[in-house]
């Protein structure tokens, strides 16, 4: 009897522990049931909310997980489903939540990228206080009662920002014909300081490189500027559009206030899938809409994108829709992010005058390129007889070379992350969140092969007086027939295929 009797209580036993472990089992099925269906429902909800993908892909993944979830949810909320079918189910299940983890990611991603290039910029006119290298000032407070050098301009957010520094630091003001002049009194010492606008300032920088060892910026007055959106937003998917392309000449932050160095439209043919790259010099000569002055094009950005897009608009009469502002860091991250390009150079030569970008060579034919040397290859301009001129047309080639890499099938699916976190912050545009998705959407759609044609418009060497420089330097002038065959270009792409319904 005993025996038997142990017998019975282990068999109890046994049976208790299968009985907890059944029960374990289902309680950790349900748990995994209900973490499966939260996290189906918040993918398909970010999927709907974020919009880019087509709708034959969104439905096909409805279905597919609604077909899924059928088999999984119930077999695994059931409490006396085969063993056989709950693992099934349960492996089924956790490989779909890993699914839906990426899937997040990417989802999330993108709503960081579209929020983070489309969020409005907060617009200011800076103007410093700048004193000479060696100067012991700690502030502007110890130039109390002295008389500083500016520059004659007429322009009232230059004589509020004066105002402002004479009653925060009870200075005067000598006037001086140009800015150099200011300058050169500087550094004679018959100024303690200067005051001059942000603008000058880079520009002088660029002019003479030494200048940074010779001065420094003591103080800076940030004047907020109302800007009028110049650009006209369009059904990006159905209509052609111009894009103004501007790339800063400064590694780094994008909202940096800098030359605008790159100058080029881009207009889009949803309907043909036709691209047209048209790049403007940027020593053309052009009058700022706002100063209602003459400068060169690339010291436009030295007022805002918006400035740079009236600027342009004026001379070629057409609209500017939207605008896509990037800077030398934005060219090597997205280059290295898409696994290099290829680009057909006409010439062979090599680089030079550009500290690190020097001695990149470059052979007459098809180059690989990483970041660096698409970078350079953009730059260079001192092994031209034509300058500029051809450096543009290099410019074209990487941008070319960059839209057609980026936008293949496989490029665009296996390095869709990198890309994002290559341009994120070296990037921004007016185009909405709603106009970016759109655009993913019809790429995704039909992954459409695009035609991309390019020209650059010409000018001939002259002499001006430039309102940032406060003094005459070279410039391109403008041709009027040069101006006119662009135009016509860019017109006859986006009229290609239209009807008067569209």
């Amino acid at each position: 009897m005993r025996s038997d009797r142990r017998k019975e209580i282990i068999a109890q036993m046994e049976a208790d522990k299968q009985e907890k472990r059944r029960k374990g089992g289902n309680a950790f099925c349900r748990l995994l049931s209900v973490i499966y269906t939260l996290l189906a429902a918040a993918f398909v909800g970010l999927l709907a909310y974020m919009d880019v993908l087509p709708e034959k892909y969104f439905w096909l993944a409805v279905i597919g997980l609604a077909v899924a979830s059928v088999f999984i949810v119930p077999v695994m909320f059931s409490k006396n489903g085969k063993t056989g079918r709950k693992i099934g189910a349960t492996l089924v299940a956790i490989v779909l939540i890993g699914v839906f983890g990426v899937g997040t990611w990417y989802l999330v991603d993108t709503v960081a990228f579209l929020g983070e290039i489309t969020a409005p910029k907060e617009v200011t006119e800076d103007y410093h206080v700048v004193v000479k290298a060696d100067a012991l000032y700690e502030d502007v407070s110890g130039l109390y009662g002295q008389t500083l050098g500016t520059n004659m301009v007429t322009d009232m957010r230059y004589s509020e920002a004066k105002a402002i520094l004479q009653q925060d630091a009870g200075v005067q003001y000598s006037y001086e014909e140009t800015v150099a002049a200011a300058l050169e009194k500087l550094n004679t010492g018959e100024y303690p300081a200067i005051f001059i606008s942000a603008a000058s300032y880079e520009v002088l920088k660029a002019e003479d490189p030494e200048l940074e060892t010779e001065v420094k910026v003591l103080h800076t007055i940030k004047m907020k500027v109302e800007t009028e959106d110049l650009t006209h937003a369009v059904d990006v998917t159905r209509e052609p559009f111009n894009v103004y392309i501007s790339g800063i000449d400064v590694e780094g932050n994008i909202s940096t206030v800098s030359r605008t160095d790159v100058n080029m439209i881009a207009t889009v043919n949803p309907v043909t899938n036709e691209v047209l790259l048209t790049s403007i010099p940027r020593d053309y000569y052009v009058n700022l809409p706002t100063k209602q002055a003459p400068d060169k094009l690339t010291h436009s950005g030295l007022y805002g994108i918006q400035e740079t897009i009236g600027a342009v608009e004026d001379i070629m009469g057409i609209d500017i829709n939207y605008y896509v502002r990037v800077n030398y860091t934005t060219v090597v991250k997205l280059v290295d992010a898409i696994g290099g390009i290829q680009v057909d150079s006409p010439y062979e030569f090599v680089t030079s005058g550009m500290q690190h970008l020097n001695g990149h060579h470059f052979v007459k034919g098809v180059n690989n390129l990483d970041g660096n040397a698409a970078l350079a290859f953009c730059r260079e301009r001192k092994s031209f007889t034509n300058g500029d001129m051809q450096r543009n047309e290099n410019q074209q080639l990487v941008m070319e070379a960059i839209i057609k890499k980026a936008l293949s099938s496989t490029t665009i699916l296996t390095k869709y992350t990198s890309i994002l976190e290559a341009v994120q912050d070296n990037m921004e545009t007016n185009l909405t969140q709603e106009e970016m998705a759109a655009l993913i959407k019809m790429q995704l759609d039909s992954m459409p092969s695009w035609d991309i044609d390019k020209q650059a418009i010409k000018g001939t060497n002259g002499w001006g007086h430039c309102y940032a420089l406060g003094f005459s330097a070279a410039t391109v002038v403008q041709d009027p027939v040069e101006n006119a065959r662009a135009v016509d270009h860019i017109v006859s792409v986006m009229t290609d295929g239209m009807t008067d319904g569209n």
